[in-house]
């Protein structure tokens, strides 16, 4: 019996089904090709030509059996593209090494993956109040070590699986910035068959003279998960220490997972998926589903599934049948729609043909899924609304924004300066201006309170700085002297604008310079552009909510003040 069909029936036979719908992709006149065909031969799968004939066969699997000379840059977003808008994924592994043979050995590798020894490494991420170090866990047990070249080979050596997010390229990892330390393909040595993933910017280019991706396989390594391009940092759910492939079992492996995650980069940051993998999309860590289902009910168009004896991690669930469900809630955790315009990283889904995917992060024990064909009707304007003041009032203040808002605010005191120095404003509107600033601030400290713990706009850690409400009461309270000195509806305008500025920054460069970047940087190479705009749409919903709240609040105000004054004047 062949090293692959042993591998078939440790790692497939549970999900024969998913099986019988695997397709290998390869090119007739790729030198590679005669590896597509053994594949095919042991397996006893047919094979695809073409993208056009993937696509037409819709496949659960794809193995993309090519040279590094026949991958590239354009063929890769082709097939993100045609990915993109399909009511179903196709979970995609290439396979591909320096030479056939070692590519012949990738393939085979699958067989030798374990999941006992994982390890999460991670670079300083200030902006992400994310420390350098490498959490490893052996069990139940974890230990925590410094990030250092040596640190992480030695852990290389022993790992099953290891996630590592930092700065990277197509040649290297970065672990120190300040520094320069980097682990390069020549620091890499002979691995064992590791599942390795990064979250690192343009990792994922095999074709490439001196890639680390073809480097880590070629030296051992099993899979290889990466992004051909640069992502949005805090957009994967489960990277910094969700160790995502963890709890993977035969009926949801690594290459669910990638497009379970792909899904949420298309919510936060890519126009198309490009997070691709290296090796075996069916790999799985475990040999059994990591949860014990409880209960399944169904009544009309909700269903509630019940489970027990989850780890804590990271827990991919998947539900038979479940794709006709588009809106999941799971109490304690969160609830997503599928259709969700912005990320989540608490919960993320993908269909794979009639199935539902899920991949949630959870402290461990029972849990329980309620599906609805729909959301309720008041859950989406909800949602959308809070995602956004998370993003603008939150989360974009940290790492900078806070102290940018600050200039901002300083600028807007200026004309405010002028006018009571030139006594066009009477200082007594001081008074309202600094009540209506104080009232503005109280209830942004009060929103922080409630919704800290709860927000799911990034995966990375947010801490509220008091500055943040600083800067509110300085843009409101300027916002209302100006809007009281305005003798016209533009002056009126100016002054709700200066008051919004919060909201205004993400919207100029999510709605103005990200276009221009796709359209004159990105287009004329890719033939599409690659980022998406969804931080631009998110303050766009802030703006316009806080036009109206400012602007029926200044009204109120200016009324009052205009009356008290009429009073005084009267008097």
């Amino acid at each position: 019996m062949t090293a692959f069909l042993i591998l078939a029936l440790a790692l497939l036979a549970p999900v024969a089904g998913q099986q019988a719908q695997t397709l290998i992709l390869a090119d007739p006149d790729d030198t590679y090709y005669a590896l597509a065909e053994e594949i095919a031969r042991e397996e006893g799968l047919s094979i695809a030509h073409t993208l056009e004939e993937v696509l037409a066969r819709d496949p659960l699997f794809l193995l993309w059996v090519a040279s590094p000379g026949h991958l590239s840059e354009q063929r890769l977003v082709g097939f993100g593209l045609a990915q993109r808008d399909r009511p179903s994924a196709i979970s995609a592994g290439i396979i591909t090494g320096s030479t056939l043979e070692d590519a012949r050995n990738l393939w085979l590798r699958a067989l030798e993956v374990k999941g006992e020894r994982v390890f999460a490494a991670n670079a300083e991420n200030p902006a992400g109040h994310i420390e350098a170090g490498i959490m490893a866990c052996n069990g139940a047990e974890t230990t925590v070590l410094p990030l250092t070249r040596q640190n992480l080979v030695e852990s290389l050596l022993e790992a099953d699986y290891l996630t590592f997010s930092g700065h990277g390229g197509k040649g290297f990892l970065g672990l120190d910035a300040d520094t320069g330390l980097e682990l390069r393909p020549e620091h890499i040595p002979p691995l064992p068959p590791a599942v390795i993933a990064t979250g690192s910017c343009n990792t994922f280019r095999p074709w490439e003279e001196g890639s680390i991706a073809m480097d880590f396989v070629d030296k051992g390594a099993a899979a290889y998960a990466g992004f051909l391009f640069s992502p949005n940092a805090g957009y994967l759910i489960g990277l910094y220490e969700g160790l995502p492939f963890r709890y993977t079992w035969p009926g949801f492996p690594i290459g669910h997972v990638v497009q379970v995650q792909n899904h949420g980069t298309l919510q936060g940051f890519a126009q198309f998926p490009y997070y691709y993998l290296l090796g075996d999309p069916r790999i799985a860590l475990q040999p059994e589903v990591p949860h014990r289902l409880v209960e399944d009910r169904v009544d009309g168009k909700r269903r509630t599934m019940a489970f027990a004896d989850a780890p804590a991690g990271a827990i991919p669930l998947r539900i038979p049948g479940g794709a006709e469900y588009t809106f999941v809630d799971i109490p304690g955790v969160a609830a997503a729609w599928e259709r969700d315009p912005f990320y989540n990283a608490r919960l993320q889904m993908a269909d794979i043909g009639g199935d539902k995917y899920v991949l949630f992060e959870h402290g461990g024990g029972e849990f329980t899924v309620q599906l609805r064909t729909s959301p309720p009707w008041y859950w989406v304007p909800a949602d959308v609304l809070t995602d956004a003041l998370d993003n603008t009032l939150l989360f974009l203040q940290e790492g900078g924004g806070d102290l940018l808002l600050l200039i901002a605010a300083g600028l807007a005191l200026v004309p405010v300066a002028v006018l009571l120095l030139s006594k066009k404003a009477p200082a007594r509107r001081l008074i309202p201006a600094a009540l209506t600033g104080s009232a503005f601030a109280i209830m942004h400290g009060l929103y922080a309170l409630v919704r800290l713990e709860r927000l799911t706009i990034t995966s990375k850690v947010v801490v509220f700085h008091p500055l943040s409400l600083a800067n509110t009461f300085l843009l409101v309270a300027a916002g209302v002297l100006l809007y009281l000195s305005a003798r016209s509806w533009r002056g009126r305008l100016f002054a709700i604008l200066v008051a919004s500025l919060g909201a205004v920054a993400p919207v100029v460069l999510g709605l103005g310079i990200m276009p221009l970047a796709n359209a004159v940087i990105v287009k004329p190479r890719l033939g599409t552009g690659l980022w998406n705009y969804a931080p631009g749409w998110q303050g766009l919903v802030v703006l316009v909510f806080e036009w109206v709240l400012l602007g029926l609040t200044f009204w109120a105000v200016g009324k009052t003040v205009q009356a008290d004054e009429k009073e005084k004047v009267g008097a």
